[in-house]
């Protein structure tokens, strides 16, 4: 049982919550699969078959769901689960209330996955292609932990490392029925504003609003996108805890 959720007792907190959303997520699977075939028409042929064979079928509730929208739901937790999610229950859908806080996000998760790499590319650069999306979200059953009474738990709920206090009270929200819910982001300097989805019901359209391309090229000091005309630059230091990068859920 979640500490924090029976201190302040957490089902009179439940509220409505709505507004837009982003995530950024990766251009790989089209160009891979278009690297093999010959032809448009058997491009989507070959990645017909690769979804139905190769990937977890669709959760309940998401089948009318455009993909962008449905594909963090088909897969199983990480191995240390995720921010408010254990590795034995159901995925979330976590996106930004910001395009600023959803690349903050991002620019952590391609310092970790640069620092992850076995082998890293001989230029030292490694170069990705990324598609920004915006979508709507509304629901009667959610919550804000940015606002009261969660202020005094604020430490715990952006502790760059240890997620155990988030993931329990992400348990209990989840056994109270709530099906959104904002958080102030652990990786965003200002602590701007994300969103996480417990299921498709709190998607106010089965589609996103807009997409736009977006190109990455991370070093071991720096990430960069370019975006909207424009370059935005984050460097290590940003995350670093103790001169390290922090390894979410270690």
């Amino acid at each position: 049982m979640s500490a924090i959720w029976q201190a302040i007792r957490g089902e009179r907190v439940i509220r409505p919550i709505g507004g837009h959303g982003f995530r950024l997520v990766e251009c790989q699977e089209t160009v891979a699969t278009t690297e093999i075939v010959s032809t448009l028409e058997r491009q989507v042929i070959l990645e017909a078959l690769l979804d139905a064979q190769s990937k977890p079928g669709y959760q309940s509730g998401t089948e009318q769901l455009h993909y962008l929208l449905s594909t963090p739901f088909r897969y199983p937790p990480l191995l240390h689960g995720s921010r408010f999610g254990g590795r034995f229950e159901s995925s979330l859908f976590y996106a930004g209330c910001s395009k600023q806080v959803t690349l903050s996000e991002a620019a952590y998760y391609r310092f970790f996955f640069y620092q992850d790499m076995d082998i890293l590319p001989p230029s030292r650069q490694l170069r990705s292609q990324h598609t920004l999306f915006g979508f709507k979200y509304q629901t009667g059953s959610g919550l804000q932990l940015q606002a009261t009474p969660f202020d005094p738990y604020v430490g715990s709920l952006r502790d760059p490392a240890d997620y155990s206090v988030t993931q329990a009270l992400g348990a209990a929200m989840r056994a109270a029925g709530v099906k959104a819910f904002e958080y102030p982001s652990a990786r965003d300097p200002a602590a701007r504003i994300n969103v996480a989805l417990y299921d498709a019901s709190a998607f106010a359209s089965n589609k996103p609003e807009h997409q736009q391309s977006c190109l990455c090229q991370t070093t071991d000091q720096d990430v960069v996108f370019s975006l909207d005309r424009q370059t935005i630059h984050f460097g290590i230091e940003t995350f670093l805890v103790n001169g390290k990068l922090p390894i979410p859920a270690d």
